[in-house]
């Protein structure tokens, strides 16, 4: 399987792909990752960036893992404009997964409007959720302080392993993958 990542810090801190083509590996399912990412920026900026249109385009993925804006959430108009705009370079064959990020450590009622958004967009395009977000709150009432970096934002090692697994997970369960 053919894994393209777009996103910004939340997928390249801690090697979030990297983390993810392990666990598939090691559930069977060879993998091969891209990772296009930069900090601070979303989709609407990577839907101007040659390499992203090019490798939507023409890279052949098997799935496309989209990450928005995270910290501040610019809200869901910005998320869901800048998800359908780029869904419409992405390949029939491509299987689009959104990656729900968290919101910050001091904003926990933030969560409800970006789960709630990228779900929308979801059902908009047809993509598969990877609910990282929701967990990530879930886990949190067990591990207050492990999941965040010092800044309150960014992920620790065990929150990009959590990350990780649930992205995996998402597509473990997805039927498109499974032999």
């Amino acid at each position: 399987m053919k894994i393209l990542f777009i996103g910004n810090s939340h997928t390249f801190v801690h090697y979030v792909p990297l983390r993810v083509k392990a666990y598939l590996e090691e559930n069977g399912l060879q993998t091969d990752v891209v990772m296009l990412t930069h900090p601070g920026m979303g989709l609407d900026w990577h839907l101007k960036q040659s390499p992203t249109c090019f490798n939507l385009i023409y890279g052949d993925y098997d799935a496309a893992v989209l990450q928005h804006n995270a910290h501040p959430f610019p809200g869901k108009e910005s998320l869901l404009s800048s998800g359908i705009e780029m869904k419409k370079l992405i390949p029939e064959k491509t299987k689009v997964y959104l990656y729900m990020t968290w919101s910050e450590k001091n904003n926990p009622e933030g969560q409800t409007i970006m789960s709630e958004s990228y779900e929308e967009l979801g059902e908009k395009i047809g993509a598969a959720i990877c609910p990282v977000g929701e967990i990530w709150w879930k886990v949190k009432e067990n591990y207050p302080d492990e999941l965040y970096f010092d800044d309150g934002e960014h992920t620790s090692v065990f929150g990009a392993s959590l990350a990780a697994v649930v992205i995996a997970r998402t597509f473990l369960n997805n039927a498109m993958f499974m032999k």
